[in-house]
């Protein structure tokens, strides 16, 4: 999601003996609840207390958004992030997680102002650059996208992720072989995040080398029946499309749409590697019919398309 979360060891620094008192408790879970919903129920009482002030309530704010973003209600988030700027307008930090708020909402251009704003007061963030990058990939500047993922790879040699969304910017585009390298840098650098095999098969199987056997082996460390491990099940031959499909079922409606949407692109990628076009197609515009705007599964079926002359 490229958000960060701040430390409210500062409020600590900042206050007296009472920052041991209940508000001090909720700022600090606050920072390190990995639950979004307790970490709002501590963020959201640190900020009433009428405790926080000045740099440790901006903090507080830049974390709460964070969990209400992680809980995809980007317009609340965008609300606390507003604040915590309008307190602190020289966090890069805020500034770059309020940006990634907004390329989820599908606005582009306003996560570029953000990103542009945290490169200015942090030009050594590989992760502003590397965000900064996503969202031109987004618009399809796709030349600008991979200068920014160069940048962030710059600053973090051992970026995987940054190395992943260039490989993702050159699969966009159709530069299979091109995309190669780098989806080897992040399989290498990050072997048990799933998407990482995932696109470094694809990249190869659209450039002529289908190595099943490759992924095969590469899968023996993810659990298949947890997504998106069903997506490796397809593409070694243990599940239909109709039956990803049907994978990509959850309870909470959010997270379903958004495993839809990466069902139907990479189903449609496994029919595009059979032959089949026209039912590759219809899937793909599932996938953009789906409306996940911060999705790269969103966006390269869009890529897919037009190359489709769709």
């Amino acid at each position: 999601m490229g958000i960060v979360w701040i430390a409210i060891v500062v409020v600590v620094a900042l206050c007296s003996e009472t920052a041991w008192a209940q508000w001090n408790e909720d700022a600090q879970k606050c920072s390190d609840s990995a639950d979004p919903d307790v970490a709002l129920v501590h963020c959201t009482r640190a900020i009433e207390s009428g405790k926080l002030s000045g740099g440790a309530l901006s903090i507080t704010l830049n974390n709460r958004a964070n969990a209400y973003q992680n809980k995809r209600d980007y317009d609340r988030a965008i609300q606390d992030y507003n604040e915590a700027i309008r307190i602190d307008p020289d966090s890069a930090l805020t500034r770059n997680n309020r940006g990634s708020a907004y390329q989820h909402k599908g606005d582009y251009e306003r996560a570029l102002q953000d990103y542009d704003q945290a490169i200015r007061l942090d030009a050594g963030s590989a992760q502003a650059f590397n965000n900064r990058g996503r969202a031109h990939h987004f618009k399809e500047s796709y030349a600008q996208a991979i200068r920014d993922y160069g940048e962030a790879i710059e600053l973090d040699a051992d970026y995987a992720l940054a190395y992943f969304n260039r490989g993702l910017a050159r699969y966009d585009q159709g530069l299979y072989i091109g995309a190669v390298p780098d989806f080897v840098r992040a399989y290498h650098l990050d072997p048990d995040n799933p998407y990482r095999a995932i696109g470094l098969f694809l990249a190869k199987a659209r450039a002529g080398d289908t190595d099943r056997e490759g992924l095969v082996s590469q899968a023996r460390v993810f659990n298949l029946s947890r997504w998106p491990g069903p997506v490796i099940a397809l593409f070694v031959g243990q599940l239909t499309p109709d039956a990803l499909l049907e994978a990509a079922r959850n309870p909470d409606a959010v997270v379903q749409r958004e495993q839809q949407c990466e069902a139907y692109f990479y189903a449609g990628q496994e029919l595009l590697l059979r032959g089949q076009r026209e039912a590759a197609a219809r899937l793909l515009q599932a996938a953009v019919n789906t409306r996940v705007t911060g999705l790269y599964e969103y966006a390269s079926a869009r890529a897919e398309l037009q190359r489709l002359g769709r």
